[in-house]
Formats: structure tokens, C-alpha cells, sequence
């Protein structure tokens, strides 16, 4: 069976024209006709989003009719965090707050949902690692914890933002450094397979990088993957085929 899914951070619906519209960037996704979409830095009646749900509107536009958002951290008067869209069921839904090294970063999460496929099981993570390095290795540690307990019988698929080689310098400011590995991939290499795209996926001023990818378990058959410039995030979606 085909499975066809796409990993995006939204940027609270933000394009690079600074326009908010959900709508648009559901619209876009809609025509590769996902089965699976893992959504990060989704906004939930937040001043900033003019106090929409965006995980429904998104879910409207896309057209996949299962959802669930995993709140984060509060954010002006409303819920800021990752979300997962599906066309199956959900029969379970979970949101497990990462490791924070300070009481000033910010709180990310791992957004889990597990979905019926046929006869098959699918586990899906949607991630949105921080911007320090520690606490991301202290992330991808905790997400084997988390997954050594699904049945081998299962699928995995881990998919989202990582932030590999991003360090926080300042309010709304980031660098990158490249490397020819990072410890939180290799950590997570342990268990998984790692779609190991090199496209920058990522785009912020005169900088860019790849920091959004996937992992999935050795019972997935990755079939292609397809990197997706745009201007309707400061990310660009990645779209996936899996044998499942």
C-alpha cells in the first residue's frame, strides 16, 4: 500500500510576503494529495493568528478530516505548537514536552498519533526540536525511550523540524553551522532509517539550510522524496512516498 505524506513547518501560516493565510498553504499541499501531513509552529487562537483555529482550518482546506494539535507553550491569549492531519482515524493521541537545559527556552514537543492503515499500524511523530544543540540530542535520546516501547509489529515514521546546526544568538535571531554530522541524527540512526535529503529546506535572509527532515522504521519502504521550494513559510515542505 502507498502511503503519501508531507512534513511542513508552517510558520503560524506565514509566507515570506508576511501574509497569514492557512488557507493558502493548505490550498497548495492539497494537490499532492497527502495521505499524512506533520505540521510545526501551528498557532491556535492566537492574537497574531486573528484568533483562529488553525489546525481546523487546515484540516478544512487540505481535506484531510482527522486532526490533533499538541499545545506547546501558551502564546498571546491562545496554544502554539505541532500538529498532525490524517485521513484515517486516530485511535491515539499523545504530546510529550521535550527536554529544556533552561527555564528561559522555549518548551518544544513531540506530537504522537497513532493511525490504522489497512491492517497496519502507523505511529507518527511530529516533531519541532529546539535551538540549542543540548537539548536536542537530549530530545532525540528521549524520543528511542518513547518508541522502544511500540510493537516491532508497528510502523514509525518521525518526521518534522530538527533544527540541526541552529544555534539561538539573539531575540528572533539564529546561525547556522554545517557539519558533516550531527549527534541527534546519529542518536536517532541507532533505531531508524533517515531519509538523509540535503536540500535546504529552510530560508532566512540571505541564509538557508536543511534542518527539516524524516525517520521511519526498517518495516517502511521510503519510495521518493521531493523537497518543495515556496514562499508560503520561511520552510519548505517535504513530500514523501512510503510502502507500508
Amino acid at each position: 500500500m502507498l502511503l503519501k505524506a508531507i512534513t511542513f513547518n508552517m510558520c503560524h501560516g506565514e509566507g515570506l510576503d508576511g501574509k497569514i493565510d492557512v488557507r493558502r498553504q493548505a490550498t497548495f499541499l492539497k494537490k499532492y494529495k497527502p495521505d499524512i501531513i506533520f505540521l510545526q509552529e501551528i498557532d491556535m487562537y492566537t492574537r497574531r493568528a486573528y484568533n483562529k483555529n488553525q489546525i481546523y482550518t487546515f484540516s478544512k482546506y487540505v481535506e484531510l478530516p482527522y486532526r490533533s494539535m499538541g499545545t506547546n507553550i501558551k502564546y498571546k491569549n491562545g496554544y502554539y505548537g505541532d500538529g498532525i492531519l490524517s485521513r484515517f482515524p486516530v485511535e491515539y493521541s499523545c504530546n510529550y514536552l521535550s527536554p529544556t537545559t533552561a527555564p528561559e527556552h522555549e518548551q518544544r514537543g513531540f506530537l504522537c498519533n497513532k493511525v490504522l492503515f489497512g491492517s497496519v499500524r502507523l505511529n507518527l511523530f511530529s516533531v519541532h526540536l529546539s535551538v540549542f544543540e543540548e537539548e536536542r540530542i537530549l530530545s532525540a535520546k528521549t524520543l528511542l525511550r518513547i518508541t522502544s516501547h511500540i510493537s516491532k509489529h508497528e510502523r514509525i515514521i518521525i518526521a518534522g523540524d530538527f533544527n540541526v546546526g541552529i544555534d539561538k544568538i539573539g531575540n528572533h535571531k539564529y546561525k547556522f553551522e554545517e557539519k558533516s554530522s550531527y549527534e541527534e541524527y546519529e542518536i536517532l540512526k541507532r533505531r531508524f532509517n533517515h531519509m538523509n535529503n540535503n536540500q535546504p529546506t529552510w530560508v532566512s535572509g540571505n541564509d538557508s539550510a536543511c534542518i527539516d527532515s524524516c525517520f521511519y522504521s526498517s518495516n517502511l519502504h521510503l519510495k521518493k522524496f521531493e523537497t518543495i521550494p515556496t514562499e508560503i513559510s520561511d520552510h519548505y515542505p517535504i513530500y514523501m512516498e512510503f510502502d507500508v
